[in-house]
């Protein structure tokens, strides 16, 4: 007799829409996160019923299961051992698995993605390849500064969809890429959101990466299956036609960012079969490790386009209302779920310090007035957020959201003994991308409000 002690979670893509499980074992990706939390729930309807008898409860009459999931992982990179001039992002088994679940919420390119093999090799977010830059033909040349990446024609730089982020490197080993999400594309120039801390030599390299957005078709994501598995072969349970509710990214100063993912699922049940095909533990795949957010890792954190430091509790999360279709003929009384009023909500902190902007009604500058965070809120001033790092090509990771502003009452907070802020921030409209090809909104991270990636 075994006892569960142990714990795998695996989850695989409904490609046949809800209320049909995934069953191929093969379509399991594992995940590399801790023991997640799943919380079960049967519908109760409690009536006074006559027992006939002092001290008889009445009966409960059970309705239909369902419940709910989440787990947190520190965030991956490519795969282990990527090497860039025979792998690229959209290749079999170079993205984490978290990036392609992260683009599923978000909608991104889903119709891209109709078979298991194509939702984990990524085909639903926006790719982009290596390039070598010796070859005659293309690369990066002379050119480049901190906000341009400038490749030798506009055959190079049409591999680079707007809104994308681009990386260019002298090698894949080298501790200096230049990244950035891509603004504006015309010929040859590939002219970046904000200026970046390192700036591409001549003849560069440039890597491929994969870019999640939020998009068009957010109310499209596919339904998942999770298998929770213990340490014996007869202990699996299968959750299914599960549903992103939200996810949070962590990225503080000096810490390996984080990712935590919450869903609700519609139905359950352990299968105890102990043919060892469901239940036992999996290794999961080996990624590359996101590095911890600092300087020597290339880590930066922009706010309104300029670097910021001070930053302290931030988290970036996306959060979304489902509301359930109901149907007599469904497992569980449930076909489906409508997806309602998605949010990107940014939270931080950071202190006051002596030379912080104080401005007018009028919103000219000056000594008395308004401190520029409720100033931005009284006069609904859009700012942006880009978050970096990477220590080398393969363990880069990046965030943008480029027009946010900021949707409640900055809040007085003591920050490690002085006065300061707690923002929260929202992202809003977004429109100032553009391009020279024919991308557009709904198969490219253009004019996104949101936008991640690992390269």
């Amino acid at each position: 007799m075994a006892y569960w002690q142990e714990h795998s979670l695996g989850v695989a893509p409904q490609v046949s829409g809800f209320g049909t499980a995934a069953t191929v074992d093969a379509d399991f990706a594992w995940i590399q996160g801790d023991r997640p939390k799943v919380q079960f729930a049967t519908e109760l309807v409690e009536l006074d019923l006559m027992t006939g008898e002092i001290g008889a409860a009445p009966e409960r009459l059970p309705g239909r299961r369902h419940g709910t999931i989440s787990f947190s992982m520190p965030l991956e990179g490519l795969k282990s051992g990527y090497d860039p001039t025979a792998d690229d992002p959209g290749d079999t088994g170079i993205l984490p698995h978290w990036v392609c679940m992260v683009a599923n919420a978000l909608g991104s390119n889903i119709a891209a993605s109709d078979t298991a093999v194509k939702f984990w090799k990524g085909l639903h977010l926006s790719l982009s390849e290596y390039t070598a830059g010796v070859a005659v033909t293309s690369g990066v040349i002379a050119g480049c500064t901190s906000t341009l990446v400038k490749t030798f024609d506009a055959t190079t730089s049409n591999k680079v969809s707007v809104g994308e982020l681009v990386i260019a490197a002298t090698t894949a080993t080298d501790t200096a890429p230049q990244m950035g999400f891509v603004k504006t594309k015309a010929g040859q120039d590939l002219t970046l959101f904000e200026a970046s801390g390192n700036v591409a030599a001549a003849e560069d390299d440039m890597y491929g990466t994969g870019t999640a957005w939020i998009s068009v078709n957010h109310g499209s994501q596919l339904p998942m299956t999770f298998r929770w598995n213990g340490d014996a072969e007869e202990a699996c349970y299968i959750l299914s036609d599960a549903v992103c509710t939200g996810f949070k990214l962590t990225w503080e100063s000096g810490a390996v960012p984080t990712i935590e993912m919450a869903y609700s699922f519609h139905d359950f049940q352990i299968d105890k079969a102990g043919t060892g095909t469901k239940g036992g533990l999996q290794v999961p795949d080996p990624f590359q490790r996101i590095p911890q957010i600092v300087g020597v890792n290339n880590g930066r954190a922009m706010l309104g386009a300029a670097l910021k430091c001070g930053l302290e509790s931030c988290s970036i999360e996306y959060k979304t209302e489902i509301a359930e279709l109901k149907c007599h003929s469904a497992t569980q009384g449930i076909t489906g779920v409508v997806y309602k009023k998605p949010r990107i909500n940014v939270s931080v902190s950071l202190p006051w310090v002596s030379t912080d902007l104080v401005y007018d009604a009028a919103g000219s500058s000056g000594n008395v007035g308004s401190h520029v965070w409720q100033s931005y809120l009284e006069r609904g001033v859009a700012t942006s957020l880009g978050v970096y790092v990477g220590s080398n090509v393969g363990r880069c990771f990046a965030f943008l959201v480029p027009s946010a502003r900021i949707v409640a009452v900055p809040q007085v907070a003591e920050i490690n003994g002085a006065v300061g802020y707690q923002l929260s921030i929202e992202a809003g409209a977004y429109t100032a991308d553009a391009s020279d090809t024919a991308e557009t909104s709904a198969n490219s991270p253009k004019n996104s409000p949101f936008r991640v990636s690992v390269g």
